[in-house]
């Protein structure tokens, strides 16, 4: 299969201490309704985006760095009923549409607010009438808790709000460890949003630019039943949207600054929330937005004498404020307070500060304090034990490892010869052979392992327990190997656990052919697939230290499937890579017992799969597991290697059923060849409502896309088989739905197996308005490329699991009066540069939850909880979460409160801007399109682990960051208070 290969980068997360949270608490998951509106009530069929904001007070975004949203469309009031998450942070945003007739949906229509017309692009309209945007004019709004059916606001003041809420919060004091004023942050929390928007509503003179509904200056004649300060209050936020209208359809957008609310946002966000009163060189002033206002505000016809009068007194506030402006001077704004802004809520905000800080105390030393006194130098120095006996016997258990198989070896040798040849004098551990050919039995050092064979039963769906042929051969290894003083027993497990009755698994090597056998077969013949390891029954210890201290035993079971791969270059043997292990294992302190008198026990169960098993051509016969993420034996196929003609296309029709397909193929001759066929436009029923206007009868065009399995015959090429054909809702057109696929990389980014990912240099059109490239036309002719393996293949890890418990003192049934420590690590790596981690420790728990990893819970418990990930193509994050019962916190009134709390940091670590060829934009449907900005595989990557950044959070509240400054790690909190973390 072709395939898109993610580029990323590897990075080893610090385990940096976080923020708290209660035992009890957790992230809301109920959902309530609130009323979004845009503007002043004057767009219709806008698209209006709901976002949640994570934990790390983040936007929430998949790998692709796109904004995870529910996106709703407006109705003529500029309204939508949006579902969001109760009692948390929400983001919303508004954007324009292209109508779709074939689809039957609409264009986003906006209210012309200027007396004097408005110009959108080429299109002219006078007051009152609409305009189509498009893409624009992306507003923003950020709020916290909202309540069921509450309204929010969405205009370009929230949207400003919005910028200053994730930059900056605000310190209401100062000292030598806590500084004073706008503080830079980049995250939301629930100080900074209400705080921003609280100094932009003092700013331009409004009560709540979130909840104020804003006039629409083309019916300013309906509030002449409203109240005076209600009016007024409107009446002057509808006049500074009108001006900002004006404004913004004269702005020239930049690519850093693509609408007019971001650069101003830019400016309010580096004068720290303030703007220029009058004058100055930046995007705007207020002496110029209030001049464009009340101008325009006094150019509206008004009828009605009482909302005349409202208007006035709206101009003349104006007026009034402009008097007092300064040239080239900034406002000097400041926000309402935190405890007026939260009322009797603002205690649990300042007591969870304090807990957050508390517990960022303890964690000083949280190497030494993880275990209660005593438990950790007696588990330390279990571990050593362990360690030691592992590195005193790394050799001896290689050499045993190595015995084993080579037994296997020499049993075919003696079976297809009749006889054993003689003894290789380098292995050491044999001392004699002796072959029965005619029971096929195998005895070597004196009896010690005895060796025959059986065919192995591969079939588990059939009722036949004994085939006499099979793809498999056991070779039945059992017996005592000695290697130095370590000793290892290897056994077949029995039905009933009696050796005289019918074995239930196998110990030896199982061999895989590629044609049936019924016994052992030459591989020069009938080449060999695959090998087995596996140890059904098997205990491993050291005979010098039984009776004493360091007796240790390791017993259970164990399987290692090596898959056998042919050199893609043809010239060399096969080689095995190593596709599956499992080990299910118990270590304990008392040889030979079956746990009666142990003291000491440990569990292990380890499980790993490989990626690329089946194609990775390593440089040993057999892979070792230090060989993960190496570099192929070849010496051709190595990253920069240019191979002519990888790829070539060719486009053509055929009728299928009556149908007129245009079809693309793509022919690889190293890899899978494929057609995809466009199949013609039809219309159907919009079942699915994709226009979201619940008119689900309407007829909207639509198309198959299928692709197909292509062989070469020799002569020609032809389909085999085909995946189910994909509906797609538009019109057919062939030359975008191909550059659609190119975009995202099916056609440029090949994947060879045995090779690796080559990338192929496409013809392309001139970057347009957005530098987005397209494909060039297609050539009617069959069109060949080179390509550059950007990507070499590497043996990888699909999925590795490794659980552990260590249970001290134990009493040999089921209890014990120490507390139990379990370690659960599960890893993705396909490549070294994509890895996926989650691990947590536990200790002292009564029970242990299964969720990716073993998690223990109870009232004593201590956990520690680790997630890496660096999968995405455009930043890695991560978080660290800490569990601890019984955290202290002293309160002002001099009591002690002790809780069971949980820290988490959430680690974050975005790359450069333009680190890949390509990103996101919207497109003029409001939809995520692939954007390739250079056609080139990748670009150098550009990452420090200097600048990731990690967030600290309590109770769903994000109350502060750890980021380095100056070399040091340092924590600042929203209060404005800092402390380094060391």
């Amino acid at each position: 299969m072709l395939k898109l290969r993610v580029l990323g980068s590897a990075l080893l997360i610090p385990a940096l201490l976080a923020g708290c949270s209660d035992n009890g608490s957790s992230r809301s998951s109920s959902f309530i309704n609130v009323y979004v509106q845009a503007g002043q009530e004057d767009f219709s069929d806008a698209l209006i985006r709901y976002v949640a904001v994570t934990e790390a007070g983040a936007l929430a975004e998949n790998s692709d760095k796109q904004l995870v949203s529910t996106t709703y469309t407006s109705n003529n009031e500029a309204e939508a009923t949006v579902a969001i998450l109760a009692e948390e942070l929400s983001y919303f945003d508004i954007i324009g549409r292209v109508a779709d007739a074939d689809a039957d949906v609409a264009a986003t229509s906006r209210k012309c607010q200027v007396a004097s017309g408005c110009t959108y692009g080429d299109v002219s309209v006078a007051f009152g009438e609409t305009y189509n945007p498009v893409t624009t004019p992306e507003w923003r709004a950020v709020a916290y808790s909202l309540a069921n059916k509450e309204r929010v606001r969405v205009t370009p003041l929230t949207d400003l709000a919005a910028q200053l809420a994730f930059a900056k919060v605000y310190s209401e004091a100062s000292s030598d460890t806590q500084d004073g004023g706008w503080l830079d942050t980049g995250y939301y929390s629930a100080y900074s949003v209400e705080q921003s928007v609280s100094q932009v509503s003092r700013l331009f003179g409004i009560t709540n630019i979130q909840t104020a509904e804003p006039a629409d200056l083309t019916q300013l004649n309906d509030w002449r039943k409203a109240n005076s300060v209600d009016a007024i209050n409107s009446i002057r936020y509808g006049a500074l949207l009108a001006a900002w209208q004006s404004l913004e359809l004269s702005y020239t957008p930049t690519s850093d600054l693509p609408t007019y609310a971001s650069a101003v946002g830019a400016d309010l966000v580096a004068n720290d929330g303030q703007l220029f009163e009058m004058g100055g060189s930046q995007t705007l002033s207020l002496d110029d937005l209030y001049t464009l206002a009340k101008d325009n505000l006094a150019a509206i016809s008004v009828s009605n004498a009482t909302v005349q009068g409202f208007v006035d007194s709206v101009i003349s506030g104006f007026e009034a404020d402009q008097a007092g402006f300064t040239a080239d001077t900034l406002t000097v704004v400041t926000p309402d307070t935190l405890a007026n802004l939260f009322g009797t809520n603002y205690s649990d905000f300042t007591i969870g500060l304090q807990r957050t800080k508390a517990f960022v105390d303890i964690l000083r030393d949280y190497q030494e304090t993880f275990f209660e006194s005593g438990y950790k130098a007696q588990i330390d120095s279990y571990t050593d034990q362990l360690k030691a006996i592992g590195e005193a016997h790394a050799d001896d258990l290689d050499a045993i490892v190595l015995a084993f198989r080579q037994t296997q070896e020499l049993y075919v040798d003696c079976y297809l010869n009749g006889a054993c040849p003689a003894l290789d004098s380098g292995w050491t551990w044999l001392t004699d052979a002796n072959y029965d050919a005619a029971t096929a039995t195998l005895t070597l050092n004196g009896g010690a392992i005895t060796v025959n064979y059986m065919v192995a039963d591969v079939n588990l769906t059939d009722a036949d327990t004994t085939p006499t042929s099979s793809k498999a051969i056991d070779i039945l290894i059992r017996g005592t190997y000695n290697e130095g003083d370590l000793r290892f027993i290897v056994d077949n497990t029995y039905a009933n656990d009696d050796p005289n009755d019918d074995i239930s698994s196998s110990s030896g090597v199982r061999i895989y052919y590629t044609e049936a056998v019924s016994a052992p077969a030459d591989s020069a013949s009938n080449p060999i697939l695959g090998y087995e390891i596996r140890w059904s029954d098997f205990s491993l210890y050291d005979v010098a230290t039984i009776s004493s201290d360091a007796e240790n035993e390791v017993t259970g079971s164990f399987r290692l499937f090596y898959r056998g791969v042919a050199d893609p270059e043809t010239s060399g043997s096969m080689h095995y890579n190593i596709d599956t292990v499992v080990l299910n294992g118990r270590i304990s302190d008392v040889v030979g017992d079956d746990g009666d008198n142990d003291q000491n026990i440990t569990t292990v169960f380890i499980s790993a799969s490989s990626a690329n098993a089946d194609s990775y051509y390593g440089e040993s016969e057999f892979a070792s597991f230090n060989g993960f993420f190496n570099p192929t034996a070849s010496t051709t196929y190595v990253k920069g290697q240019v191979e002519t003609a990888v790829a070539s296309y060719k486009l053509g029709n055929e009728t299928l059923n009556g149908n007129d397909i245009e079809y693309l193929d793509y022919y690889v001759p190293s890899a899978e060849s494929y057609r995809y066929r466009f199949y013609p436009t039809v219309y159907r029923a919009d079942t699915s409502d994709i226009d979201k206007d619940g008119d689900i009868e309407e007829l909207i065009p639509t198309h198959y896309l299928e692709q197909c399995l292509l062989e070469n015959t020799g002569s020609a090429w032809s389909v085999v088989s085909c995946e189910p054909r994909q509906r797609l809702n538009a019109e057919r057109d062939v030359q975008q739905a191909i550059n659609d696929l190119w975009e995202i990389g099916v056609f440029a980014r090949l994947d060879v197996p045995g090779r690796g990912a080559y990338f192929i240099e496409w013809p392309v059109n001139a970057p347009d308005e957005n530098g987005c490239l397209t494909l060039a036309d297609l050539s009617t002719d069959e069109v060949s490329f080179d390509g550059e393996l950007y990507d070499p293949e590497v043996l990888g890890l699909t999925t590795a699991r490794f659980t552990s418990e260590v249970v001290l003192e134990y009493d040999g049934r089921t209890s014990t009066s120490e507390p139990r420590t379990v370690l659960d690590v599960l890893v993705s790596a396909p490549t070294a540069d994509s890895i996926d981690v989650t691990a947590a420790l536990s200790h002292d728990y009564s029970s242990l939850t299964l969720n990716d990893v073993y998690l223990g819970a109870g009232s004593q418990l201590d956990r520690l909880l680790v997630n890496y990930n660096t999968q995405s193509a455009f930043g890695e994050d991560g978080s660290v979460a800490i569990y601890k019962d019984g955290v202290s916190l002293t309160l002002d009134d001099g009591t002690t409160s002790s809780v069971d709390s949980e820290l988490t940091a959430y680690a974050n670590l975005d790359y450069q801007l333009g680190s890949e060829p390509y990103r996101y934009v919207l497109d003029q449907e409001g939809n995520y399109d692939r954007c390739v900005t250079s056609n080139v595989a990748e670009y150098g990557e550009t990452r420090n682990l200097d600048d990731a950044v990690f967030y600290l959070n309590f109770r769903d509240v994000v109350y502060g960051r750890i980021a380095k400054e100056s070399g040091v790690w340092i924590i600042r909190y929203i209060d404005g208070s800092w402390e380094s973390l060391l």
